[in-house]
Parts: structure tokens; sequence; C-alpha cells
């Protein structure tokens, strides 16, 4: 997959994880990191994508030792982070470094300490109810069920916010809240969230069913 197809994929999963987030701060240091992936990545400035890749990987194991990230979100932007990097410093010859300190003193990183919090209209990648929209297009109706990758992360994180607006949710109000998911992919998406303990079934299958988050 192309760097910038890759670039704006996680942008957008971080952005959409980001809304979940309860602390601003840290809320908005994710979501300023992910529009500076963004804008470093359009000006072909490799080494400060390098660099912003392994502050948002630092923030984000961070975020999910705090309670403030999902662990199955963590655990695939983790993933992701890396494979981007890996690919940074194959195809431009980066040699990168993971020192936290080293990382911090670079200048090119442009962080939501300098006020990058605000979202562009121009660039529906860089606002919030778009991010939310794409969640319904990352899946098409004839999804295959995984449950890995960018589309997942942002699908699962729709499904765990919306259970915690709700209360609880059952099979069809996830089907109405994501027409355009196959319901054999979110029944794929809720046996897995249910495994990894981030939510709990109630009820023995049926209409009266429903699921609850765990955390």
């Amino acid at each position: 997959m192309p760097i910038f197809q890759k670039v704006n994929e996680i942008s957008l999963a971080l952005i959409r994880v980001a809304i979940q987030i309860r602390r601003s701060d840290f809320r908005s240091r994710i979501e300023g990191l992910a529009l500076d992936l963004l804008e470093t990545t359009a000006a072909k400035d490799w080494e400060a994508v390098l660099a912003t890749v392994y502050v948002l990987t630092s923030l984000v194991s961070f975020g999910k030792t705090i309670y403030q990230i999902e662990p199955v979100n963590a655990r695939i932007l983790d993933q992701e982070l890396d494979g981007l990097a890996n690919s940074l410093k194959k195809n431009f010859g980066l040699n990168g470094s993971s020192d936290i300190l080293e990382i911090f003193d670079k200048s090119t990183i442009r962080t939501a300490t300098n006020g990058s919090n605000g979202y562009s209209q121009e660039n529906p990648a860089n606002n919030p109810a778009m991010v939310s929209g794409n969640v319904h297009n990352e899946e098409s109706g004839n999804g295959n069920g995984s449950g890995s990758g960018i589309a997942a992360t942002i699908r699962q994180s729709a499904i765990i916010d919306k259970i915690k607006q709700s209360g609880k949710v059952s099979l069809k109000d996830l089907l109405t809240e994501l027409p355009d998911v196959s319901e054999r992919t979110i029944r794929y998406d809720l046996q897995r969230l249910c495994g990894q303990g981030v939510l709990e079934r109630i009820g023995n299958g049926g209409p009266s069913t429903y699921y609850i988050a765990r955390l």
C-alpha cells in the first residue's frame, strides 16, 4: 500500500479513536499529531514523519496504560504505526530513533501544544464528523469478517462508542448504526470484542440478546 494512503488511514483512525478519549489535553495531543502526520507526509519530510510516528507509538501505549485508549485499538494502532515506520526506513533509507527524549527534541514536530487541534473544513480527513462517516464505508456489505487492520479499528471503535452512549445495544441497533457493514462482519466484531473482555453479551441469542461495555 502506498505510504500516502497508509498515512491517511492511520490519521483517520487516530482521530476516530481520539474522540473517545476523556482527557481533553491528551485527546488534543493525539489529534494534533495525527494532523502533523498528514502535513509532514504531504511535505515529504520523511524524517519528521518518522519522528511523529515514534511519538504517536509512545503516546498510544501510554494512553492504553492510563485507560484512555481501548486495548484493542491500542494494539492495532501500534501494529500499523510500526509497519509505517518500517516502510519509511526501508523506502527512504532512514535510520530512525525510538529514544523518546531525542524524538521530542526534534523541532520539526508540530504537536498540539502549538494549538494544532482545530479541523480544516477544506480537508474532510480532518473533520471528526467526516471521519465518523468513513466508519460506514471502510467495510462493504460483503465484509469478510476481518478483525484486524485500520478498518476494523475504526469500526470496532464505533461499536464501543455506541454502546457507551446507549448503555447497551443489540445486533439490530448496530446494523442500523452501520448500514454499509454486513451482519456477518458485525457479529465477528462483537465476538472478538467479547473475547477480549471489552464487551459482555447478555442473553442466549435472538432478538432479546444485547451487549454492554465491561470497561
